[in-house]
């Protein structure tokens, strides 16, 4: 896999092109020009800008892994027929972020996962253009706040006449505190040939799930613990939720 390790400036990338340049706010330039994976790495404190073009055709995996204090803004740009899969995991105190994500060319495609332990404060924003016919997002945003506050919005647009585009929208914050934690899908939709759905849910595990679990001999503590795995487990590989594993063992 091609890795990118903010900390050091390590760049092992095969059929991406690229700009990096260091500054009060480090910019990085990316343009994926064949079908590749690729893993980002954010393990400094950091601002950065982000942007990342696909070619025609090309598919990019892309893991992104932030483990400090974080204000990102990213920008991603869809040709004609590509696809892009995104999962991110946020495991930092401190999170800004925003994504802009432009569907351009027919056919493309955005898959998003994103998982987060919100400890303090978070703020996550994903915009989704529809800027033609026959594109598709599908956006998941998972949080489980643990002692901080956390803020979804998720934001697709589709003008009138970009026809036969899909937009799905998944978002759920489980609220372990009583502290503030929102969620705010938007749905922007001016054309009638549109399939879009969306949902958003903020609160903590069911009563049933627990009262199950303790019957069966668990402890409330260790309970949570069970149902926060299964929670951020769900739809990433098991390599990428050993990043949390902590909030569970």
């Amino acid at each position: 896999m091609n890795r990118i390790i903010i900390s050091n400036n390590q760049f092992d990338l095969k059929n991406i092109e690229y700009k990096y340049k260091e500054d009060i706010i480090n910019k990085l330039k990316l343009k994926v020009i064949k079908n590749t994976k690729l893993e980002l790495i954010i393990d400094k404190e950091i601002k950065l800008d982000v942007n990342v073009e696909l070619l025609d055709n090309v598919k990019l995996d892309l893991v992104v892994i932030k483990k400090d204090k974080t204000k990102i803004l990213t920008k991603y740009k869809l040709n004609q027929n590509s696809i892009l899969n995104i999962t991110e995991i946020s495991d930092s105190d401190i999170i800004n972020e925003r994504n802009i994500i432009n569907l351009n060319g027919i056919n493309s495609k955005v898959n998003f996962i994103l998982k987060t332990v919100c400890k303090n404060n978070e703020k996550y924003d994903i915009v989704v253009n529809h800027n033609t016919k026959n594109t598709t997002s599908d956006i998941i945003t998972n949080g489980v706040n643990i002692s901080g506050n956390l803020y979804f919005t998720v934001t697709s647009y589709v003008s009138n006449g970009n026809k036969n585009c899909v937009v799905n929208q998944q978002n759920r914050i489980i609220n372990l505190t009583d502290k503030e934690c929102l969620i705010r899908p938007n749905l922007l939709i001016d054309e009638v040939d549109t399939i879009a759905n969306h949902s958003a849910l903020i609160g903590s595990f069911k009563d049933e799930e627990l009262f199950y679990m303790q019957r069966l001999g668990i402890d409330k503590i260790m309970a949570n613990k069970l149902l926060i795995e299964g929670f951020i487990k769900n739809k990433i590989n098991k390599t990428l939720a050993n990043h949390f594993k902590k909030y569970w063992r």
